[in-house]
């Protein structure tokens, strides 16, 4: 009991920190005598901790007496395990036939990390709103940090939280122009704005789904309470719901100061979807209200700098686009050269070097994770992922609007297949959308001894 209350305690605490980017880089990667980001070497503190939920996951199931014979009963997770065991057999042998083999060795890592912290999720007994709850809560922090930049104008660094400093003057930053001037883009705890926008996106939408179900239960408990004993707990409850709308506008603020247009798209998508889901719920339609009011007043009084980040005349936005279009140019170099196997896992950067592909020493990935993904992995790999995913089609709920942010934002960019904290909170919300799936056909009752419930 003592050692599933430790490893529950740390997952929450997991999803709580994961935006932050604190780690140790061992071996700093360079091309060119130009720093390479995704070449370094590094050990970070979030993936530490996950090694010890996982440690303490396979003692949890060792100690197990019925360990044995739940072995032999073997159920979809256990299955997917022995699949992604022979997709790592391949992996395996990528890595001898990548480009770089210590940055691959690392990236096939971070992918067993994932993996082991989706199965984590699924199995864990933990509830749905209170995983949601600890991924949502650690989401406000990289929020009030984005409000607090945007309206300084200033990032400071700090080695302990894994940031590096930004001003609107320094070359490379993040900025907007407009009439001469340049407006700092909001970072948050992250690299880059665009995965602030990615990641407040997915929390906000996580965000909806929480205060949905906090309010079907506050209905529920109006309906059904007569007491003042129970009186006092709607109170609660009611006070709950205000501090979750309260945080909503703080993601909110925090995801329009990021001016991540890929990341407002996916959160539209992602919104009509829900709404589509649930448009018979009463208290759906005050909350989207609300949220409505809050965007058309920040467009106001933001206006002309929404309006900048759309005018693709804008010297800044046209220099964007035109690195896009190179972007795919290179993509055709590179997959042409290694069609079947791939450059290798994680080392697409390095393959546009090898190829003299630098465009201005950049060296960034296609902002694509899907055409990343077949220049990596070639096209072996992308027939491997597509059996596994063939095969747990029915086990994730593809609607669940966290997932489609993702899936969608991985058109626009491509932190979820390409940086550590991408590929674990891809994973994470992969496992959040079977556990989902698994609440709503069983909600209340016992599925393979767990129990899996909203409360």
């Amino acid at each position: 009991m003592f050692l599933t209350k430790t490893k529950n305690y740390l997952l929450l605490l997991l999803l709580f920190i994961l935006p932050w980017q604190t780690r140790l880089i061992y071996l700093t990667g360079g091309l060119n005598l130009y720093q390479w980001e995704y070449g370094s070497l590094s050990l970070y503190a979030t993936e530490l901790l996950l090694g010890v939920i996982i440690l303490l996951t396979l003692i949890e199931k060792f100690r197990n007496k019925d360990f044995a014979n739940h072995l032999k009963n073997l159920n979809y997770a256990r299955l997917i395990s022995i699949i992604f065991g022979l997709f790592l057999f391949f992996l395996v042998y990528l890595r001898f036939v990548s480009f770089y083999k210590e940055v691959t060795w690392q990236y096939l890592n971070w992918i067993i990390y994932g993996f082991c912290l989706a199965i984590i999720i699924v199995e864990s007994q933990l509830s749905f709103r209170k995983l949601s709850l600890a991924i949502w809560a650690g989401g406000l922090f990289p929020a009030i940090l984005a409000i607090y930049q945007f309206f300084t104008q200033s990032i400071f660094a700090n080695k302990w939280l894994g940031m590096a400093g930004h001003s609107p003057e320094q070359l490379g930053t993040a900025v907007l122009e407009f009439t001469n001037g340049r407006y700092l883009r909001a970072y948050g705890s992250f690299g880059w704005p665009n995965v602030l926008g990615i990641y407040l996106a997915t929390v906000f939408v996580l965000g909806v789904i929480l205060l949905l179900s906090l309010r079907a239960r506050h209905t529920a408990g109006e309906a059904t309470t007569r007491d003042s004993s129970c009186d006092v707990g709607m109170t609660v409850q009611s006070f709950k719901i205000l501090l979750l709308l309260i945080g909503q506008i703080i993601i909110l603020f925090g995801l329009f100061f990021s001016f991540a247009r890929g990341a407002w798209l996916t959160l539209i998508i992602s919104l009509i979807v829900l709404i589509f889901k649930n448009y018979r719920q009463k208290n759906l339609w005050p909350q989207f209200i609300f949220y409505i009011l809050t965007a058309c007043i920040l467009l106001i009084v933001f206006k002309p700098l929404v309006f900048s980040r759309f005018d693709f005349s804008n010297r800044l936005e046209a220099r964007s686009i035109s690195q896009r279009v190179e972007q795919w140019q290179d993509f055709k170099i590179v997959f042409s050269q290694n069609k079947f196997l791939g450059a290798g896992p994680g080392v697409y950067t390095y393959a546009l070097f090898y190829y003299k592909l630098d465009h201005g020493h950049s060296f960034e990935p296609i902002h694509n994770i899907y055409l990343l993904f077949l220049g990596e992995w070639g096209i072996i790999g992308v027939f491997l992922l597509g059996y596994l995913l063939f095969y747990i089609r029915k086990k994730i709920n593809w609607l669940f609007p966290p997932f489609l942010v993702m899936l969608f934002a991985g058109l626009f960019d491509h932190w979820s297949a390409s940086m550590f904290t991408g590929i674990i909170f891809f994973c994470l919300i992969v496992g959040l959308s079977i556990k989902q799936r698994i609440m709503d056909k069983f909600t209340g009752s016992e599925v393979n001894g767990q129990i899996y419930e909203i409360k």
